[in-house]
């Protein structure tokens, strides 16, 4: 009898002591758990502190810039629009041009050169073929790098071509039309080269130029010179008698 009630008593014992190392293990595990949640909780209810790592990660960062744009709202894939130019101005244009086309000016001097850019369109910095001021410094800022020969006359008053509308008036116009309506002493010009020498400078303009330093308002008196040459022809002739200048 004592054996037995020794050997249950062991049995007991046993599971006794079986069960309360489970309950310390797993108190010790919930321990763990706890702890190792909380850490990595940070600040998301549980009030500590965010590790570096995650601050950097959640809502301590701020709202990051549209790849597309700098600081100033300046495009990232070089759309700048001044090419090479602080902005698209006479004062920015004339610059350029009296720098880089020192041996190629159509110009007296910077006033004479602002006072033909102040005819012009504006355009955009993006004009390479246009009669605008965009083109004409898009070609003086290549000119004053590489070929001035071939740039300076595209980025002067006239176009040469290039910064110049396609129904712009032309010289040969304006020429025959002048020696046509203005002769003998009414001719300011010794024969058509000449004339059309002197016009390859001047800007274009446009057909219905009634007055401004332009082909367009030479030729158009030019042609009303043949109703009333005393009154136009001084008009077109290349001092402009007041009306077709800057």
């Amino acid at each position: 009898m004592r054996t037995i009630t020794a050997v249950l008593c062991l049995f007991t014992v046993s599971a006794g002591c079986a069960g309360a190392d489970d309950d310390r293990d797993d108190a010790a595990d919930a321990t763990s758990v706890a702890s190792v949640g909380e850490s990595s909780e940070g600040t998301t209810g549980g009030g500590t502190t965010l590790p570096a790592t995650a601050t950097s990660l959640t809502g301590g960062m701020t709202t990051m810039p549209d790849p597309g744009t700098t600081d100033g709202g300046a495009t990232s894939d070089g759309g700048d629009t001044t090419t090479g130019a602080s902005e698209l101005t006479c004062d920015a244009y004339c610059g350029i041009y009296l720098d880089g086309c020192a041996d190629h000016s159509d110009y007296a001097n910077m006033q004479n050169c602002l006072d033909n850019c102040a005819q012009w369109p504006v355009g955009d910095a993006s004009d390479t073929g246009a009669d605008s001021l965009g083109c004409r410094i898009y070609h003086a800022t290549v000119a004053s790098s590489t070929d001035p020969d071939i740039h300076c006359p595209h980025a002067g008053p006239s176009g040469a071509g290039v910064c110049v509308d396609a129904e712009a008036p032309t010289c040969e116009l304006f020429c025959n039309r002048y020696f046509s309506n203005c002769q003998d002493e009414l001719n300011a010009f010794e024969d058509m080269a000449e004339c059309v020498e002197t016009c390859s400078t001047w800007y274009p303009g446009s057909e219905s130029d009634v007055d401004g330093h332009t082909v367009g308002c030479h030729s158009y008196h030019a042609n009303a010179a043949v109703g009333d040459p005393a009154t136009h022809c001084p008009h077109a002739g290349p001092g402009g008698g007041g009306i077709c200048v800057l």
